[in-house]
């Protein structure tokens, strides 16, 4: 009897592509939480007319190649991630490591090769996507478990193949941080009322470039502008944070989760504002407010809308 394929035995291999839809060479096993990248392609029904009520064969259309990847937010694995996500990498120290992730300039992001295994099949498959840019980085923190970063992939096409692009990919470990390891900061100083804090940040990529002989594939995936923000969630305990809302004052968000000295990571919007939005009265409990914000980018030292550090033990060569 053909046994059903298990996620519990299926692996995702992740490589950077030297040219935009070619496989990479090499890949990298990393940890994932959960996949729904996936290809799909639909039929368009025909108009024309046969002379009875039957329609004729529909015409295949375009492929669409996208999903979210859910990954541990830890300060190894991610780091690739992090690299496929940002056009600027600046790595410093040695042991531990501290690597610098920023969006500068107009340097253009690269390309990535996705492959879900699927081992536990009768005869293995190797569903490779190619073409692969991380669309928007999106997480949050609060609560209890382990920290999660959720990555939108788009992509430009899927082949499945009998034997894997890298058949001896590197196995990248893990070194989890969890909601027990973070701290925040707000305007620079520490700010410990938040229960809930959510960040996204978006590339905007144009999905919408197929090109005539491409076989309904993207030709290629530009970046636009980026969008940034997410949610403060905190006890009201004062007008602060709504009072910079009202009067459009800048302000800078950090969020730091450190669990040694070597694995530690750092979110820093260095320029936000805040929307304004009242508190309310939602019943007789203790009343939170929650504000959404904008990142940007105008004069700060960073020269970036977002960076992230990551502090590891690695040297990421």
């Amino acid at each position: 009897m053909t046994e059903q394929a298990t996620g519990a035995l299926s692996k995702l291999i992740m490589g950077f592509e030297s040219t935009f839809g070619t496989l990479a060479a090499d890949g990298f096993e990393l940890p994932i939480i959960k996949s729904t990248l996936k290809a799909t392609r639909n039929k368009t029904s025909s108009a024309v007319l046969r002379g009875d009520y039957n329609p004729v064969k529909p015409t295949g259309g375009n492929y669409t190649v996208a999903g979210q990847i859910t990954v541990p937010l830890d300060s190894v694995a991610v780091w690739y991630w992090l690299k496929a996500a940002f056009n600027s990498l600046v790595t410093t120290g040695a042991s531990p490591y501290v690597h610098t992730f920023k969006m500068t300039g107009i340097t253009k992001r690269g390309s990535i090769s996705i492959e879900h295994q699927y081992l536990d099949l009768a005869t293995p498959k190797y569903f490779q996507y190619t073409g692969c840019k991380i669309s928007s980085i999106s997480g949050s923190v609060g609560g209890e478990g382990e920290l999660l970063l959720n990555l939108d992939i788009v992509g430009s096409a899927r082949t499945i193949a009998s034997a894997s692009f890298d058949a001896a990919p590197d196995v990248i470990t893990l070194s989890p941080l969890d909601n027990t390891h973070t701290t925040i900061k707000e305007g620079g100083a520490s700010f410990a009322d938040s229960d809930d804090w959510s960040f996204n940040v978006g590339w905007n990529p144009d999905t919408s470039k197929y090109l005539i002989g491409g076989g309904g594939k993207l030709g290629t995936i530009p970046d636009g502008i980026m969008k940034v923000g997410g949610t403060n969630n905190f006890l009201f305990k004062d007008t602060v944070l709504l009072e910079k809302a009202i009067n459009s004052t800048e302000t800078s968000l950090e969020i730091t989760a450190t669990k040694a000295a070597d694995s530690k990571i750092v979110l820093l919007f260095p320029e936000a504002q805040y929307n304004e939005t009242d508190p309310g009265i939602d019943g007789p409990q203790g009343i939170a407010i929650g504000l959404e914000w904008l990142g940007y980018y105008d004069n700060a030292t960073e020269a970036s809308s977002v960076v992230v550090t990551v502090t590891n033990a690695e040297a990421h060569a």
